[in-house]
């Protein structure tokens, strides 16, 4: 019966020891080598087993993970100082023709009498007076060039 297994294989190995005190030390030594050299296979094959079990278990989820829908949140876009510069006067040109129209529908309703603007209207001149205080300390840098201060209107 040919070992299929370490185990089979370390048996064999004993009884071919137990019957070895007939054999002369060259013999001795080349089967000393053949039953180590098979050992070794047994275990590189034990350890290729285990990886190949490992990468198909990542495979499967990067099966499960391809076979689901992406979902587009938003766009983004790479861009240069310049374009920063150009988007930043359409804007400034877009917010000067709407801000001399009043704006359309209903007027909300102040939260629990407060009194002034409303607390969004308030974030939002926080949230200018951050960016203009970035811009400046960028200037005093020394580095318009190499950055800018990006304003997202929907924050």
């Amino acid at each position: 019966m040919t070992p299929v297994l370490a185990e089979g294989l370390t048996s064999l190995y004993n009884l071919v020891k137990q019957d070895a005190y007939t054999l002369d030390e060259t013999s001795k030594q080349r089967l000393q080598k053949f039953a180590n050299a098979a050992q070794i296979s047994f275990a590189e094959c034990a350890l290729l087993w285990d990886q190949i079990r490992f990468l198909s278990s990542i495979n499967n989820e990067a099966k499960v993970r391809r076979s689901t829908k992406s979902v587009v949140l938003g766009k983004a876009k790479v861009m240069s100082y310049e374009d920063i510069e150009e988007a930043r006067a359409k804007r400034a040109a877009k917010e000067e023709a709407t801000a001399g129209k009043g704006k359309c529908g209903r007027k909300r309703k102040s939260s629990a009498g407060e009194a002034g603007a409303p607390e969004s209207a308030k974030a939002k001149v926080a949230r200018m007076g951050e960016a203009q205080v970035a811009e400046d300390e960028i200037a005093a840098r020394g580095m318009e060039n190499r950055c800018s201060v990006l304003q997202l209107g929907w924050i």
